[in-house]
């Protein structure tokens, strides 16, 4: 079930972040406060809202597709990744970021099912964005999976220990992604994949 903030909320009811603050606050619109104070909202909840109220939902509110972001600065590795996800995975939607800030900024904004995570990364590494992201109770349930180089058994222990779900070595084989996405996002494969293993 899709949680959506407070901006998301106003966007699709036309109407301010404020204005939706004062609806869940006072119980019109069903929400919850995370630890770190903001509202969030689920959006079975937002879709009553807006029927009971006579508004009018977009096609979108309805249909909640599956986002992985790829966060990675070897470009190439990037394509071909992208190439395989849209084989395996038709109804995916991918957004990309080539370094640990500009992975925050995606993350927040785009709100993905699961993060395929690079290590050595210019800004922040992979680390520190695995850190941060488990830290952060609004990605409860996202999954990570890390795509490195450099995974000794060292790193993969502290990897385990930060909360990744996963470790593969690139360069990343098709056969390593398909179980992926089953485990992560089974709902945008294809047939075809469904039908594999």
């Amino acid at each position: 079930m899709e949680i959506m903030s407070t901006h998301d909320v106003a966007r699709y009811c036309n109407v301010t972040p404020r204005t939706v603050l004062r609806w869940v606050d006072s119980g019109v619109l069903p929400g919850y406060q995370t630890g770190g104070g903001r509202r969030r909202i689920q959006r079975e909840e937002l879709l009553r809202f807006m029927k009971s109220r006579g508004m009018e939902v977009p096609d979108d509110l309805f249909e909640v597709r599956t986002r992985v972001a790829i966060v990675d600065d070897d470009a190439l590795h990037v394509k071909s990744l992208e190439r395989m996800l849209q084989t395996l995975a038709p109804r995916v939607e991918i957004r990309t970021a080539a370094d640990g800030f500009a992975a925050g900024a995606l993350l927040y904004s785009f709100r993905p099912h699961l993060v395929l995570l690079d290590l050595v990364m210019p800004g922040l590494d992979g680390f520190e964005v695995c850190r941060r992201v488990r830290a952060d109770p609004d990605f409860e349930g996202v999954g990570i999976v890390v795509q490195s180089g450099h995974l000794t058994p060292v790193v993969r222990s502290r990897l385990r220990e930060l909360g990744t779900d996963e470790c593969l070595t690139k360069p990343v084989r098709r056969s390593e992604i398909d179980p992926v996405l089953q485990r992560f996002v089974p709902d945008a494969l294809g047939a075809s994949a469904r039908l594999v293993g």
